[in-house]
């Protein structure tokens, strides 16, 4: 039996030491070693040994000296950490997967066993920059807690006793409550049985997902009130998507009220439970196939990172038609494809100046032109106007002014 627990945080904040007695236990970073050592055997197990390149998802907000204690057990383990992405980044990095993200403004809302949080971020051009961040010690913990509520005062009812006094039966309860809410993600009834719950006497419930939704409407107003707090402060920005992750997102009554919080924008819930997982997997992906992404990501020591922007608007006239190309502080390099009107002469303006000419053959009905505009680091401009009808081509090239 458990007499005493002394806990007591190191300066360096890397362990904790607990004392059970005359036994010492090291925490923190031993706890986090252990799911690592975990993780690696199952790395090996699916891609063979090795030292795989990895990428880690942490909170929003961790510390420099949190994120230092992660790498360093993961890279213990045995992994090779290339990078460390935030959760709710790595989220919509899974959502943008498939395609390069519509510029705008998107929510992330994750809500996991003990915590949720509720992220801003602006998309401009594939960039992701954060505008505003909350998190709520609100999570899935509170459904098993309200489930375990009602399972104990059914089973005092049918048995008369107190089954919540005694900590080992009612540990029992809280893992079959937790068993059931996972079983009502996607099922419309659950069992919970369980063995010599008290006494000898056991436990058998069924539960529906109606009797479910309603056990936990009160902490289905905790959320909605949190998140609801959070928008009213934005309200006049406008929500192009809202992005889910988190294993109670899963949860079709979580998905609903969320849902209900924001009726005009798009809900990506697939996979809630992945969702960060697959997105740090196709980062770690886009850093092996470009490598130089790994060190341009460094911040500096304020935490910032210097990302190099367009100076001003690009914008593409034929005749008198003017195109807008590429805003105005978007993050550079920068790629785009123009469809473009008939006409021979073709002008690169920036700010409103010219600053390439072109002039391209006559084009008749069949002819279709496009413009391939790259913007590079520097301010370089490449240009490729395409007739996709006669396949011509013609290069522009714009050195990067100087000072740049």
């Amino acid at each position: 039996r458990v007499r005493e627990a002394v806990v007591s945080t190191q300066s360096t904040g890397e362990e904790i030491v607990v004392n059970f007695g005359n036994v010492a236990r090291k925490g923190v970073s031993a706890l986090t070693k252990s799911v690592f050592d975990n993780l690696k055997e199952t790395a090996d197990s699916a891609l063979g040994e090795g030292k795989h390149d990895t990428v880690v998802s942490i909170p929003l907000t961790s510390s420099t000296e949190y994120k230092n204690i992660i790498k360093k057990c993961a890279i213990s383990a045995g992994f090779n950490v290339v990078d460390l992405i935030p959760e709710t980044i790595a989220a919509m990095v899974s959502a943008d997967n498939t395609a390069v993200p519509d510029d705008g403004h998107t929510v992330v809302v994750r809500v996991g066993g003990s915590s949720m949080s509720v992220t801003l971020a602006k998309v401009l051009s594939g960039m992701y920059s954060l505008v505003d961040h909350m998190e709520e010690g609100i999570g899935g913990n509170l459904f098993d807690k309200s489930i375990g509520k009602f399972l104990c005062d059914d089973f005092n009812r049918k048995n008369r006793c107190k089954v919540e006094e005694n900590p080992r039966s009612f540990s029992k309860v809280l893992r079959a409550s937790k068993g059931a809410k996972h079983n009502l993600s996607t099922m419309n009834t659950s069992e919970c049985n369980i063995e010599s719950l008290f006494d000898g006497m056991d436990l058998i419930s069924n539960l529906s997902r109606p009797r479910f939704e309603t056990l936990i409407q009160n902490d289905l107003n905790k959320m909605k009130d949190a998140i609801q707090k959070f928008i009213s402060k934005h309200s006049d920005i406008a929500i192009n998507r809202v992005v889910l992750a988190g294993g109670t997102c899963k949860v079709p009554k979580v998905q609903s009220v969320i849902g209900q919080l924001f009726p005009n924008s798009p809900i990506t819930n697939s996979s809630p439970d992945e969702v960060i997982a697959m997105g740090s997997a196709s980062h770690a992906g886009m850093i092996g196939k470009y490598p130089s992404l790994s060190t341009k990501a460094e911040s500096e020591s304020d935490g910032t990172v210097s990302i190099p922007l367009c100076p001003t608007d690009i914008e593409v006239r034929v005749g008198d038609t003017v195109t807008p190309a590429i805003p105005k502080n978007t993050p550079l390099p920068c790629l785009k494809e123009i469809e473009l009107p008939e006409g021979n002469v073709i002008v690169i303006e920036a700010g409103g100046k010219c600053i390439a000419k072109a002039e391209v053959p006559g084009s008749d009905d069949k002819s279709k032109v496009s413009l391939h505009l790259e913007i590079l680091e520097d301010c370089s401009i490449e240009a490729i106007i395409k007739d996709s009808f006669t396949n011509e081509r013609t290069s522009v090239h714009v050195p990067a002014p100087k000072g740049a």
